[in-house]
């Protein structure tokens, strides 16, 4: 199955905060976590992002509900089960679920 390199601002047992980029979009996905249950969200919100965003600012990405500029436009959820990493769970997932959002 085809995968994409991606870079990712949280890890907590996988990222947390993914950007990657699937057929020339910029793509956010936010597994954030949730203070009242003590936990990360079971699934990724996936936005995407407008060109102009700065990806190298540390303030343009944080995880939680207002992660994505307002330009972002969200596409849906996926659950994290359903994301497939590779062996390292830092470098690489697959696209086809990504891919399906992207079809909507």
């Amino acid at each position: 199955m085809p995968k994409v390199a991606f870079e990712y601002r949280d890890f907590w047992e996988v990222p947390r905060l993914i950007v990657c980029t699937v057929n020339d979009t910029e793509l956010l996905l936010d597994s954030a976590f949730d203070e009242a249950t003590g936990r990360y969200a079971p699934t990724y919100r996936v936005y995407a992002l407008p060109p102009e965003l700065n990806l190298d600012s540390a303030d343009s990405l944080t995880a939680g509900p207002d992660s994505a500029s307002p330009e972002a436009v969200y596409l849906g959820s996926i659950p994290v089960s359903e994301i497939e990493f590779d062996e390292t769970n830092r470098k690489e997932i697959e696209v086809n679920p990504l891919l399906k959002l992207l079809a909507c």
